[in-house]
């Protein structure tokens, strides 16, 4: 059996199923020969082309049951709401603040129960270290004197080894006692500075500009605070809007008077250095002479700083009101 297309005349064994001509789409008819497939093609030359069949229907994809296509619900275009008015154009710039905005946030009142703040408290505890590094050091300045007239007085006279020796414990001692409390004093100080410089650039809205480990250097390491703790004391006090003339004297003689004290301390440090050295009584005299001298001075400092300190920012008068005044008789 053979699949025979009379159009062009081509032949293939029969498949079932098969009824149009792969090349050119024109009817197949099924023959058993070669002879029957002449006769079929004779006939179709002399009854000409039959018309040709129409072209399949062929359906429209099936896209809208697919999982990519979604039917939406849409409103009728006379119920639709009246269109906005045009938006404002967008401003692409990014504000920056150099500390954290305020608005909006709430702060809970503080209750008459939340005690004094971090400033007031360490106020009184600078004070009160203030007086203690006074005292030590008053007492380290007479153990020092005392020494030294034992030196001055051995250079004529032998004295017995006990006295030497309990006069060597009391500087040790004393020494000991002064650079405790003088650290002690230090950290309070530190602290205290701190928490006045955040007080006073809270109350203007600002926060400290100075990082702590850039304040805390240059308030607590020696002779770098001789430059260091006047400046960020100003930085604080100018935030301030009622600082006057007064105050701006307060702070130079200050630090007049620190500057004043730290020379004499290194001037005491490079004459007990030299003592050293040099083993001469006379010059080891002179060290010890050097440093009672330098207790006396910063000792006298301490005591007499410490209300002026506090004075710049609580804003009170220091001066000392004469208890009788003069006047004109009539």
């Amino acid at each position: 059996m053979l699949d025979l297309c009379p159009r062009c005349r081509i032949q293939a064994p029969h498949r079932p199923g098969r009824d149009r001509c792969p090349r050119c789409g024109g009817p197949l008819t099924v023959v058993a020969d070669d002879v029957e497939a002449s006769a079929v093609v004779a006939r179709y030359q002399q009854s000409g082309p039959p018309p040709p069949p129409p072209p399949p229907v062929r359906s429209a994809p099936h896209m809208y049951g697919t999982r990519a296509v979604r039917w939406i619900a849409r409103r009728p275009a006379d119920t639709l709401p009246p269109p906005h008015a045009p938006r404002r154009p967008v401003s692409h710039q990014i504000p920056r603040y150099a500390y954290i905005p305020q608005w909006g946030l709430l702060d809970a009142p503080r209750s008459p129960d939340d005690g004094p703040s971090a400033a007031t408290r360490l106020t009184k505890a600078l004070t009160s270290a203030l007086q203690l590094v006074g005292l030590a050091l008053v007492v380290s300045a007479v153990i020092h004197l005392f020494r030294y007239v034992l030196l001055a007085i051995n250079r004529t006279t032998t004295l017995p080894e006990w006295l030497i020796t309990f006069s060597t414990i009391l500087v040790f001692v004393a020494g000991a006692a002064a650079l405790g409390c003088y650290v002690y004093a230090t950290v309070v100080f530190v602290r205290w500075l701190l928490a006045k410089r955040a007080e006073a650039y809270a109350s203007a809205g600002y926060l400290d500009p100075r990082p702590r480990w850039m304040s805390i250097p240059l308030a607590a390491i020696p002779l770098v605070n001789v430059v260091g703790a006047p400046m960020l004391i100003y930085e604080a006090a100018a935030m301030d809007g009622r600082r006057d003339a007064r105050d701006s004297s307060r702070l130079r003689t200050m630090w007049v008077a620190w500057a004043l004290v730290n020379g004499v301390a290194v001037l005491a440090a490079i004459t007990w250095w030299v003592a050293a050295e040099s083993g001469s009584i006379q010059t080891g005299a002179n060290a010890v002479l050097m440093v009672a001298l330098s207790a006396a001075v910063s000792a006298g400092f301490a005591l007499w700083v410490g209300r002026r300190l506090i004075a710049i920012f609580d804003h009170t008068d220091v001066d000392v009101a004469p208890q009788r005044r003069w006047v004109v008789a009539a």
